[in-house]
Formats: C-alpha cells, structure tokens, sequence
C-alpha cells in the first residue's frame, strides 16, 4: 500500500485497504495493536500501523489463518507476542480456590473475578478469532466451488451443443437423402408412365 498521509482515520484505511471497520478493529484487538485517539477521543493510524494494517490483510487474502498471521509478525517483530496471564500470582491461586465463598476476602473476591473475566475475554477472543477465519476460509471454499460448478457446467453445455449439433446434421442429412431416393423413385415412375 502507497502511504499517502501521516494519519488515517478508520474510515479512510478501511476504504484504501477495502475491508470493513469491524475488520480493522477486529484485527487491533486480536494483533494487540495500540491505536492512538486524537483530543476527541477518534482513533486514527499512524504511516506504520496503516502497513501492519495493510500486511494482515495481504496475508487474510492469500488464505493464511491469523494464527500464522500472528506468529509472522511476532518473528519480525512487527507485533508483541500475546500475553496471556491471570491477574493473580500462580502461588496465590491454589490457597485462593481452596477457600469457601464466605471466607474470601473482598480483594480475593475481586481478584478472582479479574481471573475468570481475563479468561472469558481470552476465550471471546480466541472463539471470534476462529469463526471470523473459518467463516472466511468457507466463503473462499464456496466462491472456489462456485467457479468450478460454473466452468463444469459451461463445459458440459458446449459438449451438449456439439452433440446437438452433430445429430442435427445427420437428422438433415438422412432427410435430404430420403428426398433425393423419393424424388428419383417418383421420377422413375414418371418415366414409366410417360413412356407407356
């Protein structure tokens, strides 16, 4: 992509990268991506997230899964590698857990609530992740099929055409010769009679 301009609001990148902008927010959220708000709290793109921006959906439309989206821009720095932590110190947990509901303190309460909304958002994430990469990796799948269906059809209805063709051909040519032996008996009887 030609970066133009210093700053690109959503609507702008998503017209010059010609996606939507819940795919581009999609993408920020998945990548782990910082976009910056101006004084009216508007997020826009700097000249490098517009490229990374740009390099994901390169790869989305060469049919890589963002598994290996994320794992090429980790290897070249480009993005941070996923930070999947729980808020509580692993020592912590287990005496944490043991506990029943009316002995947790507040904090403790709070922390593992912190836990399990970290985690749900992890799996939010991963979930929508996969349905957003199968359901594009079926649409891919179903357009392919859609052209091959389309060319074996167009194939087969030339075939037909030929075929159709070819005994057309014959039917007149059986028709002509029935004539041609019909008008030479019908002469030669003629003959016959005149000559009589």
């Amino acid at each position: 992509m030609d970066v133009l301009k210093e700053r690109y609001t959503i609507t702008e990148l998503s017209t010059a990268l010609n996606i939507t902008d819940h795919a581009l927010r999609f993408y920020e959220k998945e990548f782990g991506l910082n976009i910056p708000k101006d004084n009216r709290g508007r997020r826009y793109y700097t000249t490098d997230l517009a490229n990374v921006m740009y390099q994901i959906k390169a790869m989305r439309d060469q049919g890589l899964e963002l598994k290996a989206i994320r794992k090429i821009l980790e290897d070249e720095n480009i993005i941070k590698p996923k930070d999947i932590s729980i808020p509580i110190p692993v020592e912590q947990l287990p005496a944490v857990v043991s506990k029943r509901m009316e002995e947790l303190s507040s904090a403790e309460l709070s922390m593992i609530l912190d836990a399990l909304n970290g985690i749900k958002e992890q799996l939010f994430n991963n979930v929508a992740a996969e349905f957003v990469s199968t359901r594009e990796h079926i649409s891919k799948e179903i357009h392919s099929s859609k052209l091959e269906l389309g060319a074996c059809v167009e194939n087969s209805s030339r075939k037909l055409e030929i075929k159709m063709d070819k005994h057309f051909q014959e039917v007149d040519r059986y028709i002509t010769n029935w004539r041609e032996r019909k008008n030479t008996t019908l002469a030669g009887k003629l003959k016959k009679l005149i000559g009589k």
